[in-house]
């Protein structure tokens, strides 16, 4: 009976970061390299997955922008089979985040 109400807690916490998803449009600009990419939110972040599945390292960089705030580039060094998660986190309440990330071969 305890898990149940526990369970039952956390479900209840969960459903506003659920309520409050924003959309997030990708552009992905790859040159010489094959880049997978993901997209999710939580909250107030914006996250995106960038796997390397070619055989070169590939210089990627990642734009998030929702509007106002001003666009801080993040720039990632991936070597061939390797992933990693990059984010923003944003101070104002988000409805749209775009997202331009660039790729190429090193």
């Amino acid at each position: 009976m305890r898990s149940l109400v526990s369970a039952s807690a956390l479900t209840c916490l969960l459903l506003p970061a659920a309520a409050q998803a924003f959309p997030i449009d990708l552009e992905a600009h790859v040159d010489g390299v094959t880049i997978e990419t993901r997209t999710t939110d939580i909250s107030n972040i914006a996250t995106v997955t960038l796997r390397n599945a070619g055989a070169n390292t590939a210089l990627c960089e990642a734009t998030f922008v929702n509007g106002p705030e001003r666009p801080a580039p993040r720039r990632v060094r991936l070597a061939a089979g390797e992933s990693t998660v990059v984010s923003q986190s944003f101070q104002r309440i988000i409805t749209r985040v775009r997202v331009d990330v660039r790729c190429s071969a090193n």
